[in-house]
């Protein structure tokens, strides 16, 4: 600036050069403030930003070029300066039109009547705080999620059914076992840490052992091997992975019992497998269209076929009633509620043979592929136990009995047809579970006409679809 003062008793005293150059060197701004609080010259040893002049500050009440919660740092440190307090270096912000806060660092010194506020910027350390504030916060967002993937893993770590150890350094040494492989191996995760991997296993089995480590540390392949666990006997099948974790390799070891089996005790599936093939009730198993994918040997007699490989990739409708009527009711039915209980048929062998059977249905949606058992019972030999014949009702028959010499013949045969005809309609669709249009293909109507004799004998009110 051009002029420097001081007062003195009242008086203008001008600033001396030296002092001017004292306080430019040691100060980036000096704020000169006159008993009033009202700043009258500075001195200006910055750059001077875009669009401001520091003239504009002249005049003006220093309270007023800072902002609110700084004022009573400035009110405070006139205070001292007056009572010659030793000066302390205060943080302030201000207000300059154009740059919004603008971060310094003073110390007021007492000068006369006069206080000299000695400044250092402070927009560069501000800048840094404000960047160390943002890092520190997308440190913690970042700890956060490492916080909540390490429990993840623990989570997945420790609950996993899989007996899992994890290994690393040179000596493949166990850093981390869960519960499965601590239970398998019976030793605390403790006693467990700290140990060389191929300390896991039998002595016959650890040079095995580490040569698997060494090949899966140099080649990064997985590599599965056959050992029995050190202490308990166990026989266990073991794969090692590789993964690197920062700068180290690591290694990921998988346990599992071996699922070695005597010859004199077959599986249990080999169990079911022989015990449905020697059932006296037929057993076919087709996909959700109807091909028969296997079936039992009491279903190749049923059928007069010879091989089972015969019969695979035939339609299961070839043997079983009408085509095109009872396997699309047993299908259907299948789909739409997963089973069919006790559905009466006709089986036909290759050879003409008939059979009548009883079937059940259970739709095996569970699968990888989707399919349909089927149980087939032969019950033609409940055809040979006298039974009594369905028969109208006793009370149609009197009716009928009674129109006898009243009207003629030919209407009573009209009547007494219709009443056989509603009788077949009603047992159609009780065969077919109320299913209308299966109904009409097995009476060998068309819908519309079944629709117009359930009209006619007042069925149409059972619900049917």
């Amino acid at each position: 600036m051009t002029s420097h003062f001081l007062k003195e008793q009242g008086a203008v005293m001008p600033v001396p050069e030296a002092f001017v150059s004292l306080v430019s060197a040691v100060s980036d701004i000096a704020v000169i403030v006159d008993g009033t609080g009202q700043v009258r010259d500075l001195i200006w040893n910055m750059e001077t930003p875009r669009g401001f002049n520091p003239k504009t500050l002249i005049g003006h009440p220093m309270e007023d070029l800072v902002t609110e919660e700084c004022r009573p740092k400035i009110r405070d440190m006139l205070d001292k300066a007056e009572a010659d307090d030793r000066p302390k270096w205060r943080e302030i912000n201000h207000l300059i039109g154009g740059i919004d806060e603008f971060p310094m660092r003073y110390q007021a010194v007492p000068a006369g009547d006069a206080t000299i506020f000695l400044g250092h910027e402070m927009q560069a350390i501000a800048t840094l705080q404000s960047r160390l504030v943002e890092a520190q916060r997308a440190l913690d967002e970042d700890y956060g999620r490492l916080r909540q993937l390490e429990t993840r893993y623990r989570v997945l770590f420790q609950t996993s059914n899989e007996a899992l150890v994890i290994a690393g350094g040179k000596r493949h040494k166990v850093q981390e076992v869960n519960a499965a492989a601590a239970r398998l191996l019976t030793r605390d995760a403790e006693e467990l840490n700290a140990k060389p991997l191929e300390e896991l296993f039998r002595g016959e089995d650890q040079v095995m052992v580490q040569e698997v480590l060494d090949r899966v540390t140099s080649t990064g392949d997985s590599e599965r091997f056959n050992a029995e666990l050190a202490g308990t006997g166990v026989q266990i099948d073991c794969k090692i992975s590789a993964f690197r974790a920062v700068e180290s390799m690591m290694m990921l070891c998988s346990f599992s019992t071996s699922d070695r089996r005597n010859d004199d005790e077959p599986a249990i599936e080999e169990m079911l497998v022989g015990m449905v093939g020697r059932m006296p009730d037929a057993m076919v198993l087709t996909d959700e269209d109807g091909v028969i994918l296997w079936c039992n040997e009491a279903f190749l007699g049923m059928s007069e076929v010879p091989m089972v490989a015969q019969a695979r990739g035939e339609m299961l409708s070839r043997f079983m009633g009408r085509p095109g009527v009872d396997m699309d009711i047993i299908i259907s039915n299948a789909r739409e509620h997963g089973r069919l209980r006790a559905f009466t048929s006709l089986l036909v062998g290759t050879y003409g043979s008939e059979t009548r059977v009883e079937v059940s249905v259970a739709a095996l949606s569970d699968a990888g592929r989707p399919s349909i058992g089927f149980v087939i019972r032969d019950i033609s030999r409940f055809d040979q136990i006298p039974a009594r014949k369905p028969s109208p009702s006793s009370e149609s028959v009197s009716d009928l009995m009674q129109l006898v010499g009243s009207v003629p013949l030919k209407e009573l045969v009209r009547a007494s047809t219709e009443e056989i005809e509603k009788m077949c309609i009603e047992a159609a669709l009780k065969k077919t579970g109320n299913n209308r249009a299966s109904a009409a293909e097995i009476l060998g109507l068309s819908r519309q006409s079944l629709y117009v004799k359930l009209r006619r004998f007042g069925l149409l009110e059972s619900g049917g679809r």
